[in-house]
């Protein structure tokens, strides 16, 4: 029961999870083109917690790949 107390509270997986509009960014990411639909893929998969093509891999900026696979962003933005 702690545990679900600290969960929820405001600083919490789920109030984290819940303040994150992956619908918004969705459709920025299919409207983008470059280095944003880049930024805005890395977002997407942290923020939904999708695996990494490289386990270890990190952003940098500038970074003309995305850290996670494009089906994987494809599938997640096909449910919102």
């Amino acid at each position: 029961m702690a545990i679900t107390a600290l969960l929820a509270s405001p600083g919490g997986v789920w109030a984290a999870a819940t303040t994150y509009d992956t619908r918004h960014d969705c459709r920025l990411w299919r409207s983008s083109r470059g280095l944003e639909r880049v930024e805005i893929a890395n977002r997407l998969g942290a923020a939904n917690l999708l695996t990494k093509e490289h386990n270890f891999a990190v952003a940098t900026p500038g970074e003309s790949r995305s850290l996670y696979s494009s089906s994987d962003i494809r599938r997640l933005c096909a449910l919102q």
